[in-house]
């Protein structure tokens, strides 16, 4: 690959999005009685075009009302239930606003006959970004199944008999990787520490740390052991990034990085761990769900990584002694934008 076209493809890398994380969530939660389901709805506003008028990132009483209405009708025109055929009667039972941008909606759906299998659609990507996935859980056949729906998967289908822990498993690989891919900041993070990685070897030790030191923080924060505010863990995410980035352009290529990596892992995995924390899934499912979004993460580690390290060695060893201080200074500007919009504006 020549050597503009790996700049390019760096640059575009850090420079696409001024946002840490772009992968934005909404929930469902179904209680099945008879002919009815309960579905219980759990909304980001802010997810939602024009709502935060303000930029403040609140919604305030006055910014949700006269959105309120267009919010219910996408929520009504996107997400459908089916059980042989469609509800005869879909009603709103209540909404609340609360903790200034999050929305709890109730909804009542009857069927004409007794409910023992649900089919559950969701388009809202389309309303809400390609980035957006939405978790349905269900309570049926004596267990709790769950599913990720997003814009590759638009249908569940629950029955008695569905909900395998492989189709668990799956879901939260799927997203671990997507989190990644989309997790600008970690990505930052990686970059900073390949351009001055001296050898593969090194390479291996330094990832190896940070992995192990933030799948400890994930179980911990996920399993509610030791949870940080979300604010001060972005918040240390970004300072962590721009610390590396001003290493790297303060010593020379050689350091040996594994012991302050593994202090900063500990921070990202109190990160990571937002995401299934935020969907408040069920302890039933919560180790596998959080062994298969961990392995997820790690896969799409490791691909970015293989990816890039060769592409970055080919360049240094060609010759091209400014990529390590042009890419550093790019993170090191982007990460500190990141510090100060979540420590003072976040």
């Amino acid at each position: 690959m020549p050597k503009i076209a790996i700049a390019i493809a760096l640059l575009s890398l850090l420079c696409g999005t001024a946002q840490g994380h772009d992968l934005y969530r909404s929930e469902s939660k179904l209680e099945i009685h008879g002919r009815q389901i309960t579905a219980t709805f759990t909304l980001n506003l802010l997810d939602f075009p024009g709502v935060d008028r303000d930029g403040d990132k609140r919604v305030t009483r006055a910014e949700f009302d006269p959105e309120a209405e267009p919010i219910y009708k996408a929520l009504d025109e996107h997400y459908s239930l089916d059980s042989s055929g469609p509800p005869v009667r879909r009603t709103r039972e209540k909404s609340e606003l609360f903790d200034e941008h999050v929305l709890t909606v109730v909804e009542q759906f009857t069927f004409p006959q007794d409910v023992l299998a649900v089919r559950v659609t969701s388009t809202l990507p389309d309303v809400l970004g390609s980035t957006h996935i939405h978790l349905v859980s269900v309570y049926l056949g004596g267990r709790l199944q769950e599913n990720i729906l997003d814009t590759r998967n638009r249908t569940a289908f629950f029955t008695q008999t569905s909900g395998s822990n492989f189709e668990t498993f799956r879901r939260f690989v799927w997203l671990g990787i997507q989190h990644i891919a989309t997790g600008y900041d970690h990505l930052s993070f990686l970059v900073g520490l390949l351009v001055a990685t001296a050898s593969l070897k090194s390479l291996v030790k330094t990832i190896t740390s940070f992995t192990v030191a933030h799948s400890l923080t994930l179980a911990l924060a996920t399993f509610s052991i030791i949870v940080l505010p979300s604010r001060f863990t972005e918040s240390a995410i970004a300072a962590s990034i721009v610390y590396v980035a001003v290493e790297n352009l303060i010593r020379n290529r050689t350091i040996q990085r594994y012991r302050i990596t593994f202090l900063f892992g500990l921070v990202h995995g109190f990160g990571f761990s937002n995401v299934l924390r935020e969907m408040q899934l069920p302890r039933a499912n919560l180790a596998l769900s959080l062994f298969s979004f961990n392995l997820g993460v790690e896969i799409g580690q490791v691909v970015f990584v293989i990816l890039l390290f060769p592409a970055i060695e080919d360049l240094v060893k060609s010759g091209w002694t400014k990529l390590r201080p042009a890419l550093s200074a790019i993170i090191a500007l982007l990460a500190t934008y990141w510090f100060i919009q979540r420590a003072f504006f976040g």
